[in-house]
């Protein structure tokens, strides 16, 4: 049986047997990546960290995880789409808006998906004719926020966090996002049972101008604290005002 590697597909796995397995080697600079609308473009490194060469295909997407690189309808090119980076050596993507990214809102940030897929190479020996015929092997994908952003917003991002509303209604406490911005949470901590316990189960994602509901432990929310992240990746706590 003869296996292709489809690997301008979201093609993780291919089965054969013998295995050799690879780990991620390709490193993404950056938890999320973003676009000033007025930008003619922007640049995102990835840096391979192995001992052999790799392959690394590169694309952006609406939000469907399972969509491949030919189904994108995001209104961005990657340059170069696929691309061979070196044994310990890095690599810039070049990322650029096409003319169908006008149409996107004005008013608020609007968030796609960058994907980077690392398919390692194909196992090798000294001898050619020693190369196993069955193997296993995996092309591993990184999948980070890419968030367009318009320049006509003026608020300020970094502040975002701080116009949170907060209110608690029974169990529940109730979280607003009057901002533009995408506000990620990591953390909620509360005082319970004479402790601090984060009572996310795990991290949220507020859209622009949404609210959303989360359990308490109790109904007391005073000296409640949260974390944050920013454009860089850092995390930053607050305290909760009310």
């Amino acid at each position: 049986m003869t296996l292709k590697h489809p690997f301008y597909k979201t093609c993780l796995l291919a089965l054969l047997i013998p295995f050799s397995a690879a780990n991620a080697e390709i490193i993404i600079h950056g938890t999320r990546a973003v676009y000033p609308s007025d930008a003619r473009e922007i640049t995102l490194q990835v840096t391979n960290t192995g001992k052999k060469p790799a392959l690394v295909q590169a694309w952006i997407d609406e939000g469907d995880a399972k969509a491949t690189p030919d189904q994108s309808k995001a209104p961005f090119i990657i340059t170069p789409p696929i691309t061979r980076v070196e044994a310990e050596k890095g690599q810039y993507l070049r990322i650029t808006s096409l003319p169908t990214a006008n149409t996107l809102s004005k008013t608020q940030e609007t968030l796609f998906w960058l994907n980077v897929l690392d398919i390692p190479p194909k196992p090798s020996t000294k001898n050619a004719g020693d190369a196993p015929d069955n193997f296993l092997q995996l092309a591993i994908r990184s999948r980070i926020k890419f968030f367009y952003r318009p320049s006509g917003i003026k608020e300020d991002v970094a502040l975002a966090p701080e116009k949170i509303q907060w209110s608690s209604q029974g169990n529940n406490l109730l979280i607003k996002n009057p901002t533009p911005f995408h506000i990620t949470i990591t953390t909620i901590s509360q005082e319970h049972l004479g402790k601090k316990v984060n009572i996310l189960s795990e991290g949220i994602m507020l859209v622009p101008f949404s609210e959303q509901k989360i359990a308490l432990k109790n109904s007391n929310i005073k000296d409640m604290t949260f974390t944050t992240i920013n454009d860089y990746g850092g995390r930053v706590e607050r305290t909760i005002n009310q």
